[in-house]
């Protein structure tokens, strides 16, 4: 298996930024109830487009440090912070320090993962004792229903393009397990919030649905459970104006490494 959204899509920035519009605000919530603070040493796994690294620079700013990795970097390259220091690398498989973190975080990087559970070891390795893990990802399975034309259609298709994403390793609904994942590995305190909104097709920017959907959409004609035409009409449904539904489950869930 392997990833499917790489960097060279001509897309993959929009997507990127797409999430990160829809998403960081919450992240920013989360993880200042942790705690986040000056001096802290911090581990962005799977930085994406670069805004939590770069909101946690600032952050921990002037004495603390930010360590941002992901599969391809040229993204990351970008930012300027003088206590950032950006890697390639794989959190299921490269090196990495161990007890060495106060924070780890990582955002849709696990549901991407088919053993997610060996990441997610491997980050609790690298947070120091008494420091923090942070994880957030979603739940595509629950999202059934859509205000539209043509609401059977919306079902068939989603269905069919996220099956396509479960069948190349994704974890559709592992928002919902984030908790007691969390706590399998011994972290304290552990709490777990969930975050929904509403999808609509309106407005000058491509959801991160689309683009998302638009990525995948030869994969998932291939494997033959929803036609080239029915994809194509899929896809213009979720950008019509009158389209509407309830977002996907975002779930954040963090604990703190005992001392």
């Amino acid at each position: 298996m392997s990833y499917q959204f790489e960097h060279s899509w001509e897309h993959e920035h929009e997507r990127l930024s797409a999430i990160q519009g829809g998403l960081d605000g919450w992240t920013i919530a989360c993880l200042s109830a942790i705690g986040v603070r000056p001096g802290w040493q911090c581990l962005e796994v799977g930085a994406g487009a670069g805004s939590i690294a770069r909101w946690l620079c600032e952050r921990v700013a002037p004495s603390g440090r930010v360590v941002a990795t992901d599969l391809e970097i040229g993204f990351l390259e970008k930012l300027e912070a003088s206590n950032l220091e950006v890697r390639v690398h794989d959190i299921s498989k490269d090196p990495i320090e161990r007890n060495a973190y106060d924070l780890v975080h990582a955002r849709k990087v696990l549901e991407h993962l088919p053993k997610y559970d060996h990441a997610l070891d491997r980050m609790a390795d690298a947070t120091k004792p008494g420091g923090w893990l942070c994880v957030e990802d979603a739940d595509l399975a629950s999202l059934k229903h859509a205000s539209c034309s043509d609401p059977q259609l919306f079902a068939k298709a989603y269905a069919a393009f996220v099956g396509c994403m479960v069948a190349n390793g994704y974890q559709a609904d592992l928002g919902l397990h984030l908790g007691d994942a969390l706590r399998r590995l011994g972290l304290l305190t552990v709490q777990v919030r969930g975050f929904a909104g509403e999808w609509t097709g309106a407005g000058p920017n491509p959801s991160v649905y689309l683009r998302t959907f638009q990525k995948i959409r030869e994969k998932v004609i291939v494997r033959g459970e929803i036609s080239a035409s029915e994809a194509d009409r899929f896809l213009a449904e979720i950008q019509s104006p009158n389209f509407r539904a309830i977002t996907a489950i975002h779930f954040v869930a963090w604990g703190q490494k005992p001392a």
